[in-house]
C-alpha cells in the first residue's frame, strides 16, 4: 500500500468518526493539522467560483459528496465527482467551481514540507 493511500485511508477514518475538527468563518473545517499535513472539509455552495492560485504545497481532493469542477492552467477543466480524486502538485495554478444546483463537500489534503 503506497504512503498516499494509507494516508487517504486514515484520514476519511478520521472524517468518518467526527475527527478533529474547528470551523472558521466560511464554514470550512480543520479536521487535523500537525507539522507535516494539514486536512480540511471545505463545501462549494451552488455556482461557486474560486479565484485562480498556486498550490502552496501538494495537494489532494476526495470529493466526499457532490461534484466541483478544477480548473488548472494548461489542463482546461475537469469534474472531479463523489469518491473521485484531485491532485495538484506544489506550484500548480488551477481554481475551482461548482457548476452544480447541490453543494459539493471537499476533503482537502495539503502536504506541508519538511
Amino acid at each position: 500500500m503506497t504512503i498516499t493511500r494509507i494516508a487517504l485511508i486514515g484520514i476519511l477514518a478520521l472524517a468518518a468518526c467526527g475527527g478533529i475538527a474547528a470551523a472558521d468563518a466560511s464554514g470550512d473545517k480543520t479536521l487535523f493539522e500537525n507539522d507535516q499535513v494539514l486536512v480540511m472539509e471545505i463545501v462549494f455552495p451552488p455556482g461557486f467560483k474560486g479565484d485562480e492560485h498556486e498550490a502552496p504545497v501538494n495537494e489532494f481532493a476526495y470529493v466526499l459528496d457532490g461534484q466541483f469542477t478544477v480548473v488548472t492552467k494548461g489542463k482546461g477543466k475537469t469534474l472531479v465527482r463523489k469518491g473521485q480524486v484531485e491532485w495538484a502538485p506544489r506550484g500548480t495554478m488551477h481554481s475551482s467551481l461548482n457548476e452544480t444546483k447541490r453543494p459539493a463537500r471537499v476533503l482537502v489534503v495539503y502536504l506541508k514540507e519538511r
